[in-house]
């Protein structure tokens, strides 16, 4: 690698306060985010909640069916609405009884007979925009975002072509939470290299060819992708044998992120679709979220060594972000060096992280 064109973020960006301020502000108000679960907010008649870049959000789906989202705080002193998930037909401020239908629309202000001068007019809950795709439910605070359609379209058929129906996926297990101690940066920048899965990752590359010349990288927009097959091997174990190809329709795996912090795993075999989304909390701490999904009908074992694997691989990547937040914190050194080829996608994402900030 050569020139300031792919020189490496400054190792100050991963650990300032200030910074990390900035990022949260311009990059996670401003872009797709996962919100909910689709399973959350499916039925006529129900809510779900969230928080977008420390913006409180709230998914509504009325009673035709039709999903919307909003910022979820009052217009009358920014009491927080509704928290967690659940039925509604109509959302109703717990401090001063301001009502909204599901749509939105202030109905009704106690009191306000009282005031003259009272007018419901800009009164109505403030919109985002919402997409929903597959078993996620997508959410941009900007409400006149457009859609990352051309990269959700090729995720998508890159899952239907992998032989799996993305709105065919039943939810299996708990959803995993989790902090991080590291910055967001580092840990998505971990997930779009697998330079290192060799040396960290012994079960996963036993499973998987991560050699240079079979861990193919995609950048394509926003879209970061990395494919790999299973490993031609004949001494398969136990957990290697229910992920080989042999066992399912799906041949290999595929890797996405979703700039900034949305990543779709999904596992050969009988077909596991693994999504994880992560955000900030400050420069230091990085929260994420995972849910796991199957097609029905796939076998309670693949379901476990599906999760046996991604929970170790996880771990693994956990202790490695923690330990390079560290180094990256202590001012050891200035930057880190890039390289070009192997680390393609993290060369495109701190592109992106810089075309945001200003700094391209």
């Amino acid at each position: 690698m050569s020139g300031a064109r792919h020189a490496a973020l400054d190792a100050i960006a991963y650990s300032d306060p200030a910074r990390s301020r900035a990022e949260i502000a311009t990059i996670f108000r401003t872009t797709w985010q996962v919100a909910v679960l689709a399973r959350d907010v499916a039925r006529p008649g129900s809510y779900a909640t969230a928080e977008i870049g420390g913006m409180p959000v709230v998914l509504t789906r009325d009673r035709d069916g039709v999903l919307r989202g909003f910022r979820n705080v009052c217009p009358h002193r920014a009491m927080i609405l509704a928290d967690g998930t659940g039925p509604a037909k109509l959302l109703q401020c717990p401090n001063h009884a301001w009502t909204f239908t599901l749509q939105g629309r202030l109905r009704h202000a106690p009191r306000a007979d009282r005031e003259p001068s009272f007018r419901a007019d800009g009164l109505d809950l403030r919109p985002v925009a919402v997409r929903e795709w597959g078993p996620l439910v997508l959410v941009n605070v900007d409400a006149d975002a457009a859609p990352p359609t051309a990269e959700l379209d090729a995720m998508g058929a890159s899952i239907a072509a992998a032989g799996m129906d993305l709105d065919g996926l039943v939810p299996v297990g708990p959803v995993y939470d989790w902090d991080i101690a590291a910055n967001w940066k580092i840990v998505c920048e971990n997930y779009l290299e697998c330079y290192h899965c060799a040396v960290v990752h012994p079960s996963f590359s036993k499973v998987f060819d991560v050699s240079a010349d079979r861990y193919a990288l995609a950048p394509a927009g926003d879209l970061l992708s990395a494919t790999a097959p299973v490993k031609d091997t004949r001494k398969l174990d136990e957990q290697q044998a229910v992920l080989a190809t042999r066992s399912g329709p799906v041949e290999e795996s595929l890797w996405h992120l979703l700039f900034p912090a949305m990543t779709i795993n999904i596992y050969p075999g009988e077909g596991a679709f693994e999504a994880t989304w992560y955000w900030p909390v400050d420069a230091h701490t990085t929260r994420g979220r995972t849910a796991v999904f199957l097609p029905e009908g796939a076998t309670e074992e693949y379901a476990r060594q599906v999760t046996e694997l991604s929970l170790r691989v996880g771990e693994e990547d956990n202790a490695l972000c923690e330990a390079m937040h560290r180094g990256m914190a202590s001012g050891a050194i200035e930057r880190g060096r890039l390289m070009e080829d192997s680390e393609a996608l993290l060369v495109r994402f701190q592109r992106r992280v810089r075309e945001l900030m200003g700094e391209a």
